[in-house]
């Protein structure tokens, strides 16, 4: 683009060049005139004309204006500088870049020769004028003021440019820095090419085999490379495509932030800093300057020191990199199997003799080895099959041998629940007394008062609910009303531990009504979550959950397995153990001739399966036969236990095992 093309595009980079410096231009900040004492922020960016305006002072700049005050640079120089900064090119008149190229080499004087003419005709062009530049470095002694060794200037090619007096760093194969070597003011001091300006050394960072150290100006990286380091020149305090570089090369080692001590560099070095960590390269940041004013002040007015603190800085980041590798090591080492033993003997003396909570039914006790061990535990079974009954038996049956329980009920109240282990009572008293169920009290009854119609009923009443107040202090209800999610269920646990010292077994009834974690989330998410939240909580408060799950309607005529449970994908894979309640019978059967009995013949024998366990639902006495499967045992065997329901009176029992005659074994009293 032509001159003033470029100069129209370059102002459009004036918000990105305010955020560099820590300005948030959707609000008005601070004046950037260094004549205005801004107290109340009143400068603001102006998006349509790409300026900023003070409306105190009354000034309005655009980006030239801007990077002219932060840098001192004006004319050609500030220009140059800012097509620079955003690799502008720029197609400047013949005719003044044919009046430049006498006194200044071809790639400084025409940046579109970059354009015009190939590499290699650009490539070659500078590499004489820097063949010619070192060839005359012995008729100056600037270098050896600076410092620098003749090693140095070798293997960096510095040189002497003659006709100009510089002193000529290449920065690039068509990118120099020229200093005055005689004493020049600002504006004079530095002499640089036209168009795209490349940082000193800076393709060292992602080949270093040790840390690289990064300063401002040229010759404070040759500086601490004469010290033995290796270092890259930002040539100014902050620099936009020193950091563009880091984001596709990042070096194998922390860089070292070490720029000049003045007010400037402590700025540039926290602007540096808070871009290094959006980038997420890692970096230390070291005082190398002795309190001179940088790094080449410090090499040539204290050079041993200088040397040695260069080392030290090295050798620091390399120790800190070094403990840093040792606890990653032994941090990775800890997960080994042989460094968990310790652990585990000590879990195994925890639980000695530490009994598992009994679910109170011998057979299931025997195939979970016990009863419940910390873990998550699901059960599932079509509707009105009897969860939340067996929980909640299951729930007192703890409760009467010690142990808290804590029940959380997404659907009963809590006058149901204690109504269903009351008629639970009354239906286990008769039977033990040998009596017909004259007495046994339904839920139903219970909770309209139809079971008070006589003394004998009342006094036998009062009988019952004694026997639960002798273990209901253990259970403690949590009724939700749809708002009882995971977290809530997690601190009235952590809460029960630490008021009472005991850790409770946990019942949920049930996963699918437990508050949603994110409302736009589906069911199967939700429940997910839920799931694999309460086995966390199961993990951290070293306690078992027991938490009921609905079916999918459409297995309710089939045998029950994993694929049965509603949004089973969490469930299958995170719980412990997983059960499901069904009719005995339910499974297929196999015929004579080994084959499976066909569809038509297996319907209609489930039809008449379930119209039979329903009567005897609707039977007092009379159980309905279930059988419970472990479908899924984490830690030990599946299988399947046959139990007795009798919803009518909210009870499960363990069938007792049939003698040769008919009748039924009897149970010896314990002496």
């Amino acid at each position: 683009m032509n001159p003033e093309e470029a100069k129209e595009y370059a102002k459009t980079y004036l918000k990105a060049y305010l955020s560099t410096k820590g300005i948030n231009t959707s609000t008005n900040f601070s004046c950037l005139n260094p004549a205005h004492e801004d107290k109340h922020p009143s400068m603001s960016f102006d998006q349509r004309r790409n300026r900023c305006h003070c409306f105190s002072c009354g000034v309005d700049y655009d980006i030239f204006d801007v990077v002219g005050i932060d840098t001192g640079l004006s004319g050609k120089e500030l220009f140059n500088h800012v097509y620079g900064l955003y690799n502008i090119s720029v197609d400047y008149d013949n005719s003044k870049s044919q009046a430049s190229s006498k006194s200044i080499p071809h790639a400084e004087s025409n940046a579109n020769d970059n354009i015009k003419k190939t590499d290699n005709e650009n490539r070659e062009s500078l590499t004489e004028f820097f063949t010619k530049c070192h060839a005359a470095v012995e008729k100056t002694d600037y270098w050896k003021k600076r410092g620098l060794s003749k090693a140095i200037v070798d293997a960096y090619n510095l040189g002497y440019w003659e006709e100009k007096r510089r002193f000529v760093i290449p920065t690039g194969d068509f990118s120099y820095n020229a200093r005055a070597t005689w004493d020049a003011d600002k504006k004079e001091r530095y002499l640089k090419p036209r168009g795209q300006f490349e940082l000193f050394n800076l393709n060292a960072i992602p080949l270093a085999e040790q840390p690289v150290f990064v300063v401002e100006g040229e010759f404070d990286a040759l500086s601490v490379i004469e010290a033995g380091g290796i270092a890259v020149a930002l040539g100014s305090s902050s620099n936009l495509r020193f950091i563009e570089f880091l984001k596709s090369n990042k070096p194998k080692y922390p860089l070292i932030l070490a720029l000049d001590n003045d007010e400037a560099g402590r700025a540039g070095e926290a602007k540096l800093s808070e871009e290094l960590t959006k980038i997420q390269v890692e970096f230390v940041e070291a005082d190398i300057t002795l309190g001179f004013k940088d790094a080449n002040e410090a090499l040539v007015g204290d050079r041993d020191n200088f040397i040695q603190t260069v080392l030290n800085a090295k050798n620091n980041v390399l120790a800190l990199l070094e403990e840093k590798r040792q606890k990653e090591e032994q941090a990775y080492y800890q997960t080994s199997a042989a460094n968990g033993l310790a652990d585990f003997i000590a879990d195994i003396e925890r639980r000695h003799n530490k009994d598992c909570v009994s679910t109170g039914f011998s057979n299931l006790d025997d195939i979970l080895d016990g009863g419940f061990y910390p873990g998550l535990y699901i059960i599932g079974a079509i509707s009105s099959l009897g969860k939340t009954t067996f929980a909640l038996q299951v729930a007192d049956n703890a409760a009467k041998k010690g142990q808290d329980v804590l029940v959380f009920s997404l659907e009963m109240g809590k006058q149901e629940l204690t109504a269903k282990s009351i008629s639970r009572i009354s239906f286990q008293k008769c039977r033990s007394y040998g009596s017909d169920l004259e007495f046994a009290t339904t839920t139903r009854s219970l909770m309209n008062g139809n079971s008070l119609n006589s003394i004998e009923r009342v006094e036998f009443l009062n009988s019952c609910i004694k026997s639960y107040s002798d273990y209901a202090g253990r259970i403690f209800y949590h009724i939700g009303i749809g708002d009882i999610g995971v977290e809530k269920i997690k601190s009235v646990i952590a809460r029960h531990i630490k008021i009472t010292g005991r850790k409770p077994l946990v019942i949920i009834d049930y996963l699918q009504i437990i508050a949603p974690f994110d409302m736009r989330a589906t069911d199967k998410q939700n429940t997910d979550k839920a799931v694999v939240e309460l086995k966390r909580a199961s993990r951290d408060y070293d306690i078992p959950i027991f938490a009921i799950s609905s079916f999918n309607r459409e297995n309710y005529t089939n045998p029950v397995n994993i694929a049965s449970f509603k949004e089973s994908g969490a469930i299958e894979y995170t719980s412990d153990v997983l059960m499901a309640l069904q009719f005995k019978g339910m499974d297929y059967r196999k015929k004579d001739d080994d084959k499976y009995e066909d569809e038509k013949s297996r319907t209609a024998r489930i039809i008449q399966l379930r119209n039979e366990q329903e009567k005897n639902a609707e039977t007092p006495g009379k159980p309905q036969e279930l059988q419970l499967k472990i479908l899924k045992n984490r830690n030990g065997r599946k299988g399947s236990v046959d139990l007795e329901f009798h919803p009518m009176f909210n009870c499960f029992e363990v069938p007792k095992p049939k003698i040769e005659n008919g009748g039924w074994t009897l149970k010896s009293k314990k002496k």
